[in-house]
This record gives C-alpha cells, sequence and structure tokens, in this order.
C-alpha cells in the first residue's frame, strides 16, 4: 500500500519523460540555430571576464600601484606590500624602468647572490689547480657581490 504523501511510480515516470521532451526540443533547436547559442554562452563569459591593464596605459604613480598590486607570491608579494607602504608614507613614487630594475635586482638574483655567498664560505681549493681555483673564486664573488 502506498502513502498519500509519496508520488505514484507511474506519475514520476510521466513527469521524467515530460523533462526528456522538454530537454530534447531544446537541444533540437539549439543545433538548429547554433549563433543563438553562441551568443548566450558568450553572453555569459563576457560578463567572467576581468580585463587587466598593461603598465603601459598608466602613468607616474599608477605605474607603481599596478605592477606592485600585481606581484604574487609569497616573496613577491611581501616585497611590494612593504614597497607601497613606503611609497605612500613618502609620497615618492618610483618611475617604470626604475620599478623593473629595482624588481628585478629584488627576486630573482637574491636567490643567486645567497647561493655564491654560500659556495665561497665552503669552497676549498683541494687538489684544484691555483689558476682555475682564482679564477672560480673570483666568479663566485662578482655574482655573490662580495667586493
Amino acid at each position: 500500500m502506498l502513502s498519500q504523501s509519496q508520488p505514484d511510480v507511474n506519475t514520476l515516470l510521466h513527469n521524467m519523460h515530460a523533462q526528456i521532451l522538454a530537454l530534447t526540443t531544446q537541444l533540437t533547436e539549439l543545433q538548429a540555430n547554433p549563433t543563438a547559442a553562441a551568443r548566450s554562452v558568450e553572453k555569459k563569459f563576457n560578463k567572467k571576464v576581468e580585463v587587466v591593464a598593461g603598465p603601459g596605459t598608466f602613468e607616474g604613480d599608477r605605474v607603481a600601484t599596478a605592477v606592485l598590486s600585481r606581484l604574487k607570491g609569497p616573496v613577491a608579494g611581501q616585497y611590494a606590500q612593504v614597497r607601497m607602504q613606503e611609497c605612500y608614507t613618502m609620497g615618492v613614487w618610483p618611475v617604470w624602468d626604475d620599478l623593473k630594475v629595482e624588481i628585478k635586482k629584488y627576486s630573482k638574483p637574491q636567490a643567486e647572490r645567497d647561493w655564491a655567498r654560500q659556495q665561497i664560505c665552503t669552497f676549498k681549493q683541494g687538489n684544484m689547480r691555483t689558476d682555475d681555483f682564482v679564477t672560480r673564486f673570483l666568479a663566485l664573488s662578482i655574482q655573490g657581490e662580495v667586493f
């Protein structure tokens, strides 16, 4: 016996059949007129697009703000936060060319400098020829900016 609250199996099948027919009709219409479907998809897509301008479209302090606000990662993010705070406090913003040089100097070469300095600390001549040892030592000292 069925209780009053449970729907009949035939009713469920009938409702599912109606939904399948509606979806099949909708699919047939979309296949017949794909440009209308493309427009609706394009409309939804355009709502989700974020426009990011390049630094060349800004001038002065807006360049620095635009670039620094987009730096990501633990090291670059912390650097950007500190640098922006300095700029806000002092009221002086770097020029785009100076900012590029500063960012390059701060990010990648720091690891190379640290590595080179560590190599110098543990560097031994051993059975290496003297001129090779001096050449390698000078190369590491230049890379580590020791002198």
